[in-house]
């Protein structure tokens, strides 16, 4: 298993596992902007709206591979405000269901803190389904919360469930 950043100039090539990677996690329940029934086209969508923010160096996608095939991904998304220069958001922090329990969302976790402090980007913040996997992942990376929103999103269902969000300060 590889991680890896992107490079934007790559980065239309792997949209399409992308959206595949994305279309799992739907399908296995996670809702990560989506309901059930979400195609990969759909998907696909949603990952090449975002070429002109990962062109621009605003956004990095880090990738787990296994060979060429995409197998999770993350997002570094930088705050371009004037105020904020040391703030970036995670996303999109999704590892397919066929690959899970392997530390690859961990990987891709490390990865992204990495660039950051790299950057001097020390102020992260997330969110996620308040009790999930993930916000266990999270808190064991030493995550720490800032609180919950009840009813935030839709689940895949269309039922709302609440979203906890996090920072971690890397300084």
């Amino acid at each position: 298993m590889i991680i890896e950043a992107i490079d934007p100039a790559a980065y239309e090539d792997a949209i399409d596992g992308l959206g595949a990677v994305l279309v799992d996690a739907v399908d296995g329940g996670a809702s990560v902007n989506f309901l059930a029934g979400a195609t990969k086209a759909d998907a696909c969508a949603w990952w090449a709206a975002r070429s002109a923010s990962v062109a621009d160096g605003t956004i990095t996608v880090f990738v787990a591979r296994d060979g060429e095939r995409i197998i999770g991904s993350t997002l570094l998304e930088r705050s371009r405000n004037p105020n904020s220069p040391h703030r970036a958001e995670i996303g999109k922090v999704i590892v397919h269901r066929s690959a899970r329990r392997q530390g690859l969302g961990r990987a891709l976790m490390t990865a992204a803190e990495e660039q950051a402090r790299a950057e001097g980007r020390w102020m992260l913040v997330l969110d996620t389904v308040t009790g999930s996997p993930a916000a266990a992942l999270y808190e064991s990376l030493g995550w720490q919360t800032v609180g919950t929103i009840p009813a935030y999103a839709l689940n895949t269902s269309g039922e709302p469930e609440a979203a906890t969000y996090y920072y971690k300060d890397l300084r």
